[in-house]
């Protein structure tokens, strides 16, 4: 799972330029991401199609994208990616611009269910980049027993444990506990923390690290046997040299979907710049490479019609449909309750 912008300085731009749509060469837009989250000649030919420059800030959390747009006061950023959640916290703190729609035509690209996402209906603020699932990623070799449960990381057998990861991110690490426990994911009552407490102490205890980066590489040197991990890291470990001995589930429990997104600062200086990025993105041909490099389904129907069917083949992750996606919760925002959560996870990782 998988989110890096840039600063706009417009000098000079002619009323001509701006209503023929022609950028004039020295715009440049301030676009933040997550590190390696796109493809690496988009921006040389963005600029070549439009004349707009692209200055990339990566960063590697939505924490970090927040911090910043903190810090700035919504200023210096012109469009970025950020889960799901933080759309939601970004627009109660009126930080964000409307989507344009008629500006940014390859919107038609997106499947129908992308307009009805539980935390932006209507794509009022936010336009989807990448989406996917979180499941279990094991070795279909070293396990006698195959995982079938989220209680299989949280009480794992003698043969796993020591022997998998556990992502740091605090929603993620609570979701395996909550959803054994038959409650929602978006559920942080107090008596729901309480609930799952003891469950995310004793799977402390038996896992191997908490991981969010190297889960694949571990998977494929056979240092560990499984992993919770987003699907698309699970197809990068069949790729990068696991084969057909990783495998990738959604436990019977369930799972979230998890959904990226670009939006547009309400403080945006490039403001159109930024929609005629976007809707470049969304062109099959450039926004299909999240399909074949990083092996992400996206919300792109255009892209995902057109990507080569072998990587379905390879690839079980990529197999799911939008409406099969969309049938798992989505990770709404905390709210006042986040500085809760924090405490609460940090007081099970403190644990002894």
């Amino acid at each position: 799972m998988l989110n890096s912008f840039k600063k706009a300085v417009l000098t000079a731009a002619s009323a001509l330029a701006l209503a023929t749509g022609v950028a004039h060469a020295e715009e440049t837009i301030t676009f933040v991401t997550f590190s390696g989250y796109y493809p690496p000649k988009l921006f040389e030919e963005f600029e070549a199609a439009t004349g707009i420059k692209v200055d990339v800030v990566e960063v590697a959390t939505n924490e970090e994208t927040m911090g910043k747009m903190m810090a700035s006061d919504g200023t210096g950023v012109d469009v970025m990616i950020v889960s799901s959640p933080f759309v939601t916290a970004l627009q109660k703190l009126d930080m964000l611009s409307e989507v344009d729609h008629q500006k940014i035509p390859n919107m038609s690209n997106l499947y129908p269910e992308a307009m009805k996402l539980s935390y932006d209906p209507g794509l009022k603020y936010s336009v989807p980049y990448a989406w996917g699932s979180f499941g279990i990623c094991y070795r279909d070799d070293m396990l006698t027993t195959k995982p079938t449960s989220w209680m299989d990381l949280l009480k794992p057998s003698d043969e796993l444990k020591g022997k998998y990861t556990l992502v740091p991110d605090e929603r993620w690490f609570m979701e395996p506990a909550q959803l054994v426990s038959g409650k929602s994911i978006n559920d942080v009552s107090p008596e729901t923390l309480e609930t799952i407490r003891p469950l995310l102490i004793e799977a402390k205890k038996n896992v191997l690290a908490f991981d969010n980066f190297t889960m694949g590489s571990r998977l494929v040197s056979g240092e560990i046997a499984a992993a919770a991990a987003w699907e698309a890291w699970c197809s990068m470990a069949m790729r990068d040299g696991g084969g057909e001995n990783i495998k990738y589930i959604i436990p019977k429990e369930g799972t979230d979907t998890f959904v990226d997104v670009f939006v547009i600062p309400k403080k945006a200086e490039h403001k159109e710049a930024a929609e005629k990025f976007i809707n470049f993105v969304l062109e099959p041909a450039h926004h299909g490479w999240m399909i074949s490099e990083l092996l992400y389904k996206i919300p792109n129907k255009a892209a995902m019609d057109a990507a080569d069917p072998e990587l379905a083949k390879k690839y079980s992750p990529l197999r799911m449909t939008a409406e099969e996606l969309l049938k798992n919760e989505i990770l709404a925002d905390l709210g006042a309750d986040a500085p809760r959560v924090s405490k609460f996870v940090t007081e099970i990782m403190s644990a002894q």
